[in-house]
C-alpha cells in the first residue's frame, strides 16, 4: 500500500487514542493507513472494535488498506461553533470518503478548487502530524 503524505500539522482537540485504537493513530503518524482485519473471517473492521461484527471473533491484525477513495459526502465548515480551537483553521472541508477497499472513512479534506464538495470526486488519504507520534487521517484532492 502507498505511504501517506503529510498534509501539515494538526490543529484541533487531542485525538481520542485508546489502547484498542492506538495502532490506528500511530500507524497514521507513521504514514500508514491500517485497519483491523479479523483473523477468523478476514473482515476489515471499521469502526475499530474489540469484536468482529461478522463472526464475533476477538482476534484481529492491523493490515494496510487502500489509500484512494471518492467523496461520499462533504461540507464546508465556515465557523467554529463548539471548541474554538477550530476557529484558527476555518473555513475547512470535512466529510466521508468511500475508500477503494470498501470502507467509508471520515476526515478533513484539503481542496483549493472546491471539487471535493462534489459526490464522487477522487481523493487520496494523507495525514496531519499530531503530538505523541500520532497522526490524524485527512484527505487531499489533486488540486492541493
Amino acid at each position: 500500500m502507498a505511504k501517506l503524505a503529510s498534509a501539515g500539522k494538526y490543529v484541533g482537540p487531542k485525538p481520542p487514542v485508546h489502547p484498542e485504537s492506538e495502532p490506528f493513530w500511530h500507524g497514521i503518524g507513521q504514514g500508514e493507513l491500517k485497519l483491523q482485519q479479523c483473523r477468523e473471517c478476514q473482515t476489515i473492521r471499521w469502526p475499530i472494535s474489540p469484536v468482529c461484527y461478522n463472526c464475533l471473533s476477538m482476534d484481529a491484525a492491523w493490515v494496510p488498506v487502500p489509500t484512494d477513495g471518492r467523496i461520499s459526502a462533504a461540507v464546508r465548515i465556515e465557523r467554529a461553533t463548539g471548541n474554538q480551537v477550530w476557529a484558527t483553521v476555518t473555513p475547512f472541508i470535512t466529510g466521508m470518503v468511500d475508500m477503494d477497499g470498501g470502507r467509508r472513512l471520515p476526515g478533513r479534506i484539503f481542496c483549493e478548487c472546491g471539487e471535493a464538495l462534489k459526490h464522487g470526486t477522487p481523493v487520496t488519504a494523507a495525514y496531519l502530524e499530531a503530538d505523541d507520534a500520532v497522526g490524524v487521517l485527512c484527505f487531499t484532492h489533486a488540486c492541493s
